[in-house]
């Protein structure tokens, strides 16, 4: 990636600043994760999704060609629970660094939005022909503050107001009001996260932030400014199916029809 010295990893509660922490944490995912795989034209790419819990991943994607192995990519993500329907779209894939990128947009708000693909080795883009696809968005941030004051919302293109020295084209500024909020701990390095769903005038978005890496206390309502990497994942129709939960069929039919009655 163009980044390894921390930033959106501290999103997650790991604290990666030089190449030696980079690689201990990419050897140590490799270590736990699960592994996916998906050929391509000149070599294997080896996916290795480490699940933390609460829908924190470090993911690894290790290089295979016929002239060896080599890590391509170590980096954070989160899985969201929260999804958006994407058309058109378009996945561009950086076989040598082991990364994609999708560029697609969302049906329900319009919106143009450019995130990191997380589960490229779990996916068979070539499958999921001319359709729309069902997808999950959240944004890594590696600043954030938060206000009290009301402030107008925006999204828009990092690159548009300030550049990280290796900023990427998934980066945003996002500004909004905090609609929800919950925390959440990295089992791992035992940091305090929180998770914020932010009204960004464009669309909602699940926004993961360190706690350490936020000023001021967060409650509903109050305002978070923050740049964020952001990241998803495409869902398989066997995810999808997964996800629905159905008709409970422990519960008594009688409690259906009595919360149908009308009072005379």
């Amino acid at each position: 990636m163009s980044w390894i010295m921390g930033e959106p990893f501290d999103a997650i509660g790991f604290c990666v600043t030089d190449p030696a922490a980079y690689h201990a944490l990419a050897e140590e995912a490799h270590h736990h994760g699960a592994v996916s795989r998906v050929r391509r034209e000149k070599a294997t790419l080896h996916g290795c999704c480490w699940h933390l819990g609460e829908g924190l991943e470090v993911w690894t994607v290790l290089h295979e060609s016929p002239e060896g192995f080599f890590y391509a990519d170590c980096r954070p993500a989160f899985r969201s629970r929260h999804l958006v329907t994407l058309f058109p779209w378009e996945i561009t894939e950086y076989e040598a660094d082991g990364e994609a990128v999708v560029r697609a947009v969302d049906v329900a708000t319009n919106a143009e939005l450019v995130f990191e693909l997380q589960n490229m080795t779990e996916i068979n883009p070539s499958a999921l022909g001319d359709q729309a696809i069902t997808a999950t968005v959240s944004g890594l941030a590696y600043r954030a503050q938060l206000s009290a004051r009301k402030n107008r919302p925006m999204l828009m293109p990092l690159s548009r107001r300030r550049k990280r020295k290796s900023s990427a084209e998934n980066d945003y500024v996002i500004r909004g009001p905090i609609l929800a909020w919950r925390e959440l701990k990295n089992p791992r390095t035992a940091s305090d996260l929180i998770l914020a769903t932010v009204d960004t005038g464009t669309l909602k978005l699940e926004v993961l932030v360190n706690r350490a890496d936020s000023t001021g206390e967060i409650r509903q309502g109050m305002t978070l400014s923050a740049d964020v990497w952001l990241q998803g994942y495409i869902l398989t129709e066997r995810e999808l199916l997964l996800r629905y939960e159905g008709v409970d069929l422990e519960t008594s039919p009688k409690l259906f029809w009595s919360a149908l009655r009308r009072e005379h």
